[in-house]
């Protein structure tokens, strides 16, 4: 997050998350029901939509391990919610893709399925992209290569960097994500970590996925 800039059109009204077990626990309805991720609504008392509030949240719980509690995340009355490093006053609009399985919407598998979600934002061009971090919601993929979806993309958008966030398993231990960032200045690398959620939902660990 530290190449990005303050957007002047941040409002002060706009709420911001400062508990995440809270918002974990308040989250539990809305993921155990897949119906609410697919085509819920935005909450009532906060202006995003359930998938695109869990995937900020699995994205900020990352870079919080990563660069400390001082990010966050907050709604946006216009968009799909803002990323904040509030130490350094920046706020980084997120634009929201998803590739949920969806009966009446079939979806390729693999990372056919990510790289279509992410070239149907490519294509409304640069001005569009400029300024933003793309979220891909994903699930359903089954086996996918990250380096496929980093060649299929390399140098051929605006957008600061792009998360892709997916459903690995749920089990007996809770629900497992992958949380990846594809970045231009990453070259041909790429972060992904998992994020094991418990099963009801109190806490959670990340480790990085290596291979």
């Amino acid at each position: 997050m530290n190449n990005s800039l303050p957007l002047e059109r941040l409002c002060k009204e706009i709420k911001q998350i400062k508990d995440f077990r809270i918002v974990l626990k308040d989250m539990e309805p809305y993921v155990k029901d897949g119906n609410y991720l697919i085509k819920g609504r935005e909450f009532t008392n906060f202006s995003l939509r359930p998938r695109e509030a869990w995937a900020n949240w699995l994205i900020c719980v990352v870079l919080r391990k990563l660069q400390g509690d001082d990010i966050t995340f907050a709604e946006d009355t216009v968009g799909d919610g803002f990323l904040i490093d509030e130490k350094n006053s920046i706020y980084i609009p997120t634009e929201h893709v998803s590739a949920l399985e969806n009966p009446h919407n079939r979806q390729p598998k693999g990372e056919d399925r990510i790289i279509e979600a992410i070239n149907k934002k490519i294509k409304r061009g640069p001005k569009y992209a400029k300024g933003k971090i793309l979220v891909v919601f994903f699930d359903g993929a089954e086996e996918f290569f990250r380096n496929k979806i980093r060649e299929s993309i390399k140098g051929k958008h605006q957008f600061i960097s792009i998360f892709c966030v997916g459903l690995l398993t749920i089990d007996k231990n809770g629900y497992a994500y992958i949380v990846t960032e594809f970045k231009e200045e990453y070259g041909d690398k790429s972060l992904s970590f998992k994020v094991q959620i418990n099963s009801d939902f109190t806490n959670w660990e990340i480790s990085q996925i290596t291979a």
